[in-house]
């Protein structure tokens, strides 16, 4: 497919024949669905891109679940397809895109929907709606009002159960929706050689994420409300200003499949509130999940990250990390017992006799939030099911940093356990500690500088606490 551009110059987009299909639809509302790698944002952008260049001076929005997911996917795929010459302005602070032909586009973040009401536009796109919410897609669908123009919604995703979009697009089709379904293995030219078989993916969980199904997972390890409307939902924002006695970190390491890190806050009431997530596939351990581990560490003060033991190492160079951020934190190998953990996370997800729960999780944390709705047992009856059953090992990689964090967490608050003792070969830590910062920072220590002395100050004082919960740095024991 070729379309002009204002600068007479020719684009030529690449579809395969349900890409074309969903891209040159009349349907008001189309849902164009997929497993992983199915090249569903691939079309949803270049939908995008055609409808603006073919209705100058018309405004649309495009959506994705949280602003991490915005500008690394769905922003980074729809301008790489469009050409410089159709762009008049970008400003990056406001997410506003003016064409050349006057169109605009607004990007923006869905994790708080109703943020996007009262505008008037003639064109949206969700990118992966299903982690948006179907009360993304409402909300949305009542603003295609600007007049003059014909509207049109769209979205792209992989499916997460029988929810809203099931229901409007396959289970009771509604009038002027029409749904595009292409499976991972359609777009496999374009993928790793191998990649479907490396996924290790089976059951109900293939048929999701590789076949692009709605399906209705049985057996589910968790009882979770993901209806933020629900009376008794888990999903909740942090109130402002809320305060934690402690906040701690759970990590799953991962490449082919996704490296997770999350953050929880315990208050007074042995009360956890999600308050972020880092969920990455083929994510980098030096140029990704470290540094967003960093960076969350600083953003909410975590003191204790507690990782999955399979990676020594990895837990290791997390640590120099924190050390040379000079960042007052430790990773440590986590308490992986499966069923007792398992166990933990029932215990806090539960209805609390006030009405409340013990766990509640940040609408942007879409990812926790849809492995809650597949991560399931083998044996589908709880009756049925052995005591010491384990779940199955898909589909659950944000509930194994939960479980980790959560876990290992409480379970030592209970225990009143100290910091576990390290065997690392740093005979002296906090020498070795002041001898980097002076190498790395050499003005931090000149002792006529107030500033720098100041500087100085904080460092020792961090090392000082490290040393008091007993001289533990955090590093995994060597052999």
């Amino acid at each position: 497919m070729t379309i002009a551009q204002p600068s007479e110059t020719e684009r030529r987009f690449v579809l395969k024949p349900k890409q074309r299909a969903f891209v040159e639809s009349s349907a008001q509302y189309s849902f164009y669905v997929g497993g992983i790698g199915a090249g569903k944002t691939y079309a949803g952008a270049v939908r995008s891109i055609i409808f603006a260049l073919a209705h100058d001076g018309s405004l649309g929005l495009i959506g994705a679940p949280t602003y991490t997911m915005l500008r690394d996917i769905t922003q980074r795929t729809f301008f790489s397809l469009l050409p410089r010459a159709a762009i008049r302005s970008y400003n990056r602070n406001d997410q506003h895109l003016v064409l050349a032909n006057g169109s605009e586009i607004l990007f923006r973040s869905m994790d708080q929907p109703d943020r996007s009401r009262g505008i008037n536009i003639a064109w949206f796109w969700l990118d992966e709606a299903p982690l948006c919410g179907y009360y993304a897609w409402q909300i949305l669908k009542g603003r295609l009002r600007q007049q003059g123009y014909p509207t049109a919604g769209w979205a792209t995703g992989t499916p997460h159960g029988k929810d809203g979009y099931w229901r409007d697009f396959e289970g009771k089709p509604q009038p002027g929706h029409r749904l595009f379904r292409a499976s991972t293995l359609e777009n496999a030219s374009n993928l790793p050689p191998g990649y479907v078989e490396s996924l290790g993916y089976t059951g109900a969980f293939y048929e999701q994420e590789v076949l692009g199904l709605f399906t209705a997972f049985e057996g589910l390890v968790y009882t979770f409300e993901s209806d933020p409307n629900a009376p008794a939902s888990h999903v909740r924002a942090t109130p402002e200003g809320k305060r934690f006695t402690q906040v701690v970190g759970g990590v799953d390491w991962g490449y082919t499949n996704p490296a997770v890190a999350l953050v929880f806050g315990l208050d007074g009431d042995e009360r956890a509130w999600q308050l972020a997530e880092f969920y990455q596939r083929r994510a980098s351990l030096e140029e990704d999940v470290i540094p967003a581990i960093i960076q969350f560490t600083r953003d909410y003060g975590v003191t204790d990250w507690y990782c999955g033991p399979d990676e020594p190492e990895h837990i290791d160079q997390l640590n120099r990390a924190l050390d040379g951020a000079m960042l007052d934190s430790r990773a440590r190998p986590a308490d992986n017992r499966i069923v007792a953990g398992i166990q933990t996370v029932s215990s806090v997800l539960a209805l609390r006799g006030d009405g409340t729960r013990g766990l509640y999780v940040d609408p942007s944390c879409v990812n926790t939030i849809a492995e809650y709705g597949s991560y399931q047992y083998a044996t589908k009856e709880a009756d049925q099911r052995n005591a010491d059953e384990k779940p199955l090992k898909q589909n659950d990689h944000a509930l194994d940093a939960t479980r980790y964090a959560l876990h290992t967490a409480l379970t030592r608050l209970h225990t009143g356990a100290v910091a576990y003792a390290s065997a690392h070969s740093i005979t002296d830590p906090a020498a070795h500690m002041i001898a980097r910062a002076a190498e790395k920072q050499p003005d931090a220590f000149h002792p006529d500088d107030d500033d720098a002395s100041r500087q100085h100050q904080a460092d020792l004082a961090r090392m000082l606490r490290r040393l008091q919960r007993g001289g533990d740095f955090g590093f995994t024991p060597r052999e």
